[in-house]
Order: C-alpha cells, then structure tokens, then sequence
C-alpha cells in the first residue's frame, strides 16, 4: 500500500535511513488504514481487447486477432493475408464499501474511468505476421470527498476526507509470430512497460469538547510514481488435433527505473504543528519529504488455455493463470494467485455474433488473521462478461460489458480490528475492427 512504501518513522526526531525503513513510513491514511494505488490486490483487473473480453478473457488458446499480440501472441499468425486492426474504447467504474470503518460508519471508495483501452495492427510479412499494440491493463481515477460526523470512537465531532488517486498502467510494443508448422506457431511480444501514479489526500478533524474547547486538525499528503521498464510475452499456439488448439503464455514485467516522492503537511490547533502515531507532539511545520528509486518486484504469469471449435458458428474456450508469490524486500509481499476464464461465441448468423463468458479475480494477499495489524485487504472478484458484434464487409463493431463482484475482509484502521469489506465493478466497450 502506498503510504507504507513512502513513510519513513521519526522517533525523537530521527529518520530511519534503511531501505524499508524508509519506505514504510509512518504515513497512515488519517485514523483509518493505507491508500493503495490502483488494484494492488489483485492481477486481472481490467479485460483487453473486444473479442477476449467477450469471452471473459479465456482467449490464450484462441488470440487469432490483433488482440493476441497481448494474449499470445503466437496466434496471430492465423489473422490471414490482410492488414488486421482493432481499437477498443472502455469505460471502467469500481466502487469497494468497509463497514464500521470510521466511528462505526461505512467507508466508501469510488473509481472510474474513461480510456483507450486496446489498440493494435497486425500484417503479414513473408512466413512472419508483424504487429504493433496499445494496451492499459489497469487504470484508476478516482475522486472521494465524504464527510463523518460524531465519531465517538476517535473522538471526532467531524473529519472531512478528500482524495484525488490517478494511477494508470501502459503497455506499448511490437510483436513478431512465426509458423513452425501448420499445427504449431510461436510468437513473442516486447513490451514497454510505464505506470505514473499521483495520489493527493486531505484530511480535516474537528475534535469533541473535551473541557478544553473544540480543536481542529489539518493534514495534506502528497505521492507522485513513475516506473518504466520492459514486459515480454513469450507465446506458443500448438493444434494436437482437428477442431481444438493449446496456448500456452509466459510473461513478466521488469522494472529498468523507478521514481518516487512523497510529501507530507500538517497542522494541528493543540500543538501548533503536527503529530503522527510514531512520535510525540512536535511544533515543526515544516513539510516532511522523501524520494526513493528502489524497484519493485512483479509476478512471473503464465496462462495455459484450450480452445474447442466445435462448427463454424460455435467455439468455447477455457484459461487457467497463476501468477508467482512476490517477495519483495522494498514493497508489499504478495502470495501466488490462480485465475480461471470460460467463454464462448456463437455466429447467430454471418452478420450477428454473441460472446458470453465467466472469470475469477483472485486476491494476492494472505489470508486475514486475527490479532495482527498493517493487513492487506483481502476480496476474491468474480465475474460475468456479455459482448455482440454486427460484421458488415471487411469490418465489424463491438459493443458489450462486464460485471464483477466480491466480498472480503480489510484492516482500514491503525488497530487489530478487522472490517467486512465489498467490492463491485463493471466495465462498458465499444470497439472496431478491420
């Protein structure tokens, strides 16, 4: 979580200057737990591509498209002898609700946005099939502004809580797909990888008379990462027998450079200055900053998936990931993660074809225990996805959704106590292709 990675602990006034020391800082999300960036907690967020995303993502043993330059791309060789491109629009929305966060008040956390969410070409180039591809597999921009009153258990007669999270993924590169025969092909994608993060929190407390009069508290805190490095995608698409296809995708992401700020202001009546849980009042005001460039881990991913033709108006395929632990030194331990995809398509007529699909999104964090605090929260997603496409000449127009839902467990406050948490997210597309 990003508050965790970005604080550093003063105590008397000293900074801890080890790697993670400085990196879990002291920066708690006002009395309640830690702002995480984008969806750390899980790896299939948001669905690529039109046909893929139809079909609930189960399209590693299919990605005959411009598409499966992101998928596998060994199987674009099967696109045909003409240029192939597709381009998807996407409207994302999430909105995750804690119980009993803030004085025994739910706490809510709303996202949505609007993005180009796939784009790619694809063209022959003698025994080769040659493409380029835009992706953004997760994306988050997220505005909060919720106000609580009467908080007896912190004390507060009031706290007013403003957040301003951005925090997008960009995958960009080309793709080269080879035939080694006519029932096996390979094919690998190089990726640019970039994600830039900015997250603004601020926080207001008007404390209960307390004999003393009423005190207010004010704090402002400031994150801003950028990260760049190179994901391959190393695809194989092999046919064993008549109507049914293997894929098989290994990827993983590798950080070349990494830069981060944080920044920290606060105020307080009582003091004049600040406080924090690690330290004793103090009347510094002075705003606390730290930049760091250590590079985080990401998870090895494999995708194994199998395809049935079953005629020409129907397929049904199925994806089974696993995502490897991370054991990270600077950032966030993360437990291996096994997903499962099912989806189908169905040619109503030459001109009309529906897709329909069902998908996991499974936490990788541990499971929540009793007595410990600083846990992730832990939600398991699963999901539904519906898509229909009209085919009018050499091109076609996609329109469809997917929904996902689930609930969990979460820590949002600085204590043991442990809050029932929900998610739900959907996702709208419209796309075209050639």
């Amino acid at each position: 979580m990003v508050w965790r990675w970005v604080a550093h602990h003063f105590k008397g006034g000293t900074v801890i200057n080890s790697a993670r020391g400085k990196i879990l800082l002291g920066l708690s999300l006002l009395c309640c737990g830690e702002i995480a960036t984008a969806d750390e907690f899980h790896y299939n967020n948001m669905l690529i591509g039109d046909r893929a995303a139809g079909m609930g993502g189960a399209y590693t043993a299919v990605s005959d498209d411009a598409t499966g330059m992101y998928y596998n791309p060994a199987g674009i060789v099967f696109v045909g002898d003409r240029n192939f491109s597709a381009s998807v629009n996407a409207f994302y929305s999430q909105t995750k609700e804690f119980e009993n966060v803030i004085g025994n008040q739910s706490f809510e956390r709303n996202s949505s946005a609007l993005l180009a969410n796939y784009f790619g070409i694809v063209k022959p180039l003698g025994k080769y099939k040659i493409g380029f591809s835009y992706a953004v597999p997760d994306a988050v921009s997220e505005n909060q502004n919720q106000e609580f009153t009467n908080n007896v258990v912190d004390n507060y007669s009031r706290q007013i809580i403003n957040l301003s999270n951005r925090d997008s993924t960009y995958n960009v590169g080309p793709t080269v797909a080879a035939e080694i025969n006519d029932d096996l092909s390979v094919g690998l994608t190089l990726y640019v990888h970039q994600r830039d993060v900015q997250i603004v929190l601020n926080q207001f407390v008007e404390r209960m008379d307390t004999g003393s009069g009423t005190s207010t508290g004010w704090t402002n805190k400031y994150f801003r990462m950028n990260e760049t490095g190179i994901k391959p995608i190393i695809g194989v698409s092999w046919s064993p027998v008549e109507k049914v296809s293997l894929g098989f995708a290994l990827s993983k992401t590798f950080i070349m450079s990494s830069s981060a700020t944080g920044q920290e202001t606060c105020w307080d009546s009582v003091t004049n200055g600040c406080t924090s849980s690690t330290a004793p009042p103090t009347t510094v005001r002075t705003p606390v900053i730290l930049n760091f460039t250590e590079k985080r881990e990401y998870p090895t991913h494999l995708a194994i998936g199998a395809a049935y033709f079953a005629s020409k108006d129907l397929l049904i395929s199925a994806d089974w990931s696993y995502n490897t632990a991370v054991e990270d030194p600077i950032f966030v331990d993360k437990v291996a993660t096994y997903n499962f995809a099912l989806g189908t398509e169905y040619y109503m007529t030459r001109k009309w074809a529906v897709r329909a699909g069902v998908f996991t999104n499974m936490a990788n964090t541990p499971d929540i225990q009793a007595g410990v605090t600083n846990i992730e929260e832990q939600i398991n997603l699963y999901g539904a996805s519906l898509s229909l496409t009209n085919f009018s000449g050499s091109s076609s127009v996609t329109v469809g959704g997917s929904v996902n839902y689930g609930t969990g467990k979460a820590q949002m406050r600085n204590d043991q106590s442990v809050q029932n948490a929900t998610t739900l997210g959907w996702l709208l597309f419209l796309s075209s292709s050639y």
